[in-house]
């Protein structure tokens, strides 16, 4: 097959030499055949809940998809998988909170897998807030260009295998709304360019809602302040750079 996406190649990234892996929502199944075509994982799994979406990874896969290391399952989120049954999770291009709700479904068997790739197209915040505050241990914030959007993602360990997962908040975490979900401070060193991008993304769409809200005559200060204080957030996250 070509080769991946910068998207998927950056998800690829993250699946070392040797794990075993499962691909929920695989589409054309070109993440798990690219892994299994160049020895990196030696099984996969490619998960769809749409039987017209399983044909096209089979007819992708072509005469490979008749060996043993391959596995075509259709079905709904998790639900196909038994327990520990690969190393490693992609759940790639769905929206954040149905991502947080496939992982919520049964968190005895989530947490028997020891890693999640996860690539949420909408929401990232949200869902980085859930995992956080059920003792996930977020590894890595990355951010890459698809077209015009900037996408994110998210390495993260189950709570069984990690000794911590609070992202080095020990007491409280910081309330659902905070900026820093929806930006992570690790991503400045890692990609400052697209981080800067990415902060002048959510200014813009902050100071729309700020112009709102001052022209409605039924918001409270404190709604107001919320606002602002995320504004200045991404704007100081640009000056940071």
């Amino acid at each position: 097959m070509n080769g991946l996406t910068d998207r998927l190649q950056m998800i690829a990234d993250e699946i070392k030499q040797g794990e075993t892996m499962a691909d929920i929502g695989t589409d054309h199944g070109f993440l798990p055949l690219y892994l299994w075509e160049n020895g990196i994982s030696p099984s996969v799994i490619m998960c769809d809940i749409s039987e017209p979406s399983l044909a096209k990874a089979k007819a992708a896969a072509g005469a490979y998809q008749f060996g043993r290391e391959l596995d075509f399952r259709a079905g709904d989120g998790l639900k196909i998988l038994k327990a520990g049954e690969v190393d490693a999770i992609v759940i790639a291009g769905m929206g954040g909170l149905l991502i947080r709700d496939i992982l919520a479904a049964d968190m005895e068997k989530t947490c028997s897998f020891r890693k999640y790739i996860l690539q949420p197209r909408n929401n990232a915040a949200h869902l980085r807030y859930w995992l956080v505050s059920k003792r996930f241990e977020i590894t890595k914030n990355q951010l890459v260009r698809e077209g015009k959007f900037i996408c994110e993602v998210i390495t993260a360990l189950s709570p069984k295998s990690s000794e911590n997962g609070d992202m080095g908040f020990t007491d409280t975490l910081p309330s659902p709304d905070d900026p820093c979900w929806d930006l992570p401070k690790d991503i400045i060193p890692l990609q400052p360019d697209l981080a800067r991008d990415y902060a002048a993304v959510k200014l813009g769409i902050e100071e729309k809602i700020l112009e709102g809200m001052h022209r409605s005559s039924n918001v409270t200060d404190c709604a107001l302040r919320r606002v602002e204080r995320r504004i200045d957030y991404f704007r100081s996250y640009g000056y940071e750079i």
